[in-house]
């Protein structure tokens, strides 16, 4: 359902796109035919109007999109002060070499007195129609783009109260702690007391508004990890860096916990060693977080991704922080290590 209101977004940006695009080459068109019906001298006066539809095109996909909507404003008014000027001076040049060559005056093609100033207002009030088309349009998009947001916000919400640990680990976890209970009751009770912490985190403390302390954070990660390693015995090596003075910020639920469910379902075969190394640490402004385990090429990679996913993570990521925040992933040169990097932004 998500990927196809995605791509019905995109289609729908695509044919406002269109539209708008159609928009401009429709008055651009009118302009340019027009004159078909009223003049002998077609080429001429084409020749005449030329610096006229070469600035409207320059302002209207560079100028307007890449500063005035970018907020860099001084840049688009000095530009577009440099445009009129281009066009008045080229439009008075073409008319003085068509005057030298062949004899033909402004006066014989246009139906007002040309001048430096007419044509300076004439260029001014073009380059203002196409900045209130494009603003009509923009301002569609974002409406757009907005009811799209509040669409995946609402989808987020609804998956966020469906999440819940992998029914495979918890039917494990279950089994494991079973036959804890008749060999080692004291280590029973320690798998029970991480999955009470780990259940309550998820169903009565992590909601879509609210975000969680550090500190209580890493109460979860450690709980999931010792099940975990109960599950996979001693062939797991866990290694866990946090500074001493780590401050206690709070982050929102559930991003971290889907990377490390990832490392652990993905980075161990049963029989063989393995090494997954956890960081956290925080920079002025920003909290990194990095977690690496070992990958085996010749494992079988399952098709269906567990909890919330990554993808589901990094719309997650888009819808709270925009474009502030840095997600890399992805193997070593020998293939047998996979890294992941996450920073975002923090209060402190």
């Amino acid at each position: 359902m998500a990927e196809h209101k995605e791509y019905h977004i995109d289609k729908e940006l695509k044919k406002l796109r269109r539209l708008e695009n159609l928009t401009l080459w429709g008055l651009m068109g009118v302009a340019f035919l027009s004159p078909i019906l009223i003049q002998q001298h077609v080429i001429v006066l084409w020749a005449i109007l030329s610096p006229f539809f070469i600035g409207l095109l320059l302002h209207h996909y560079l100028y307007v999109p890449f500063f005035l909507f970018k907020g860099d404003y001084f840049t688009y008014f000095f530009l577009l002060f440099t445009l009129l000027l281009g066009i008045v001076f080229g439009c008075e040049a073409i008319v003085n070499i068509l005057d030298a060559e062949y004899g033909a005056r402004w006066s014989n093609y246009i139906p007002y007195e040309s001048t430096l100033l007419s044509n300076f207002v004439i260029a001014l009030l073009l380059m203002g129609m196409n900045v209130a088309v494009r603003l009509v349009f923009h301002s569609i998009k974002d409406k757009m783009l907005a009811h799209e947001a509040d669409n995946k916000l609402m989808r987020y919400k609804m998956e966020f109260l469906q999440f819940q640990i992998s029914p495979h680990f918890l039917m494990n976890t279950l089994n494991n702690i079973h036959v804890l209970v008749d060999t080692d009751d004291q280590k029973a009770k320690e798998a029970i007391v991480s999955l009470s912490r780990l259940l309550r985190h998820m169903l009565y403390e992590s909601t879509p508004e609210t975000t969680i302390s550090f500190s209580r954070q890493m109460e979860v990660f450690r709980a999931y990890c010792n099940l975990n390693l109960l599950r996979y015995g001693d062939n797991v090596k866990l290694n866990i860096t946090v500074p001493r003075d780590m401050p206690n910020v709070a982050l929102p639920p559930l991003i971290l916990i889907v990377f490390i469910e990832n490392a652990f379902k993905h980075g161990i075969v049963y029989g063989e060693d393995t090494l997954i190394s956890m960081n956290f640490w925080v920079e002025p402004g920003r909290f990194h977080f990095s977690i690496t385990n070992s990958i085996f090429p010749e494992k079988p990679k399952s098709v269906k991704e567990g909890g919330l996913g990554i993808k589901n993570v990094t719309e997650r990521l888009k819808l709270l922080y925009g474009d502030d925040y840095k997600l890399t992933m992805g193997e070593n040169e020998s293939r047998t290590e996979y890294a992941v990097q996450l920073e975002l932004p923090i209060k402190m």
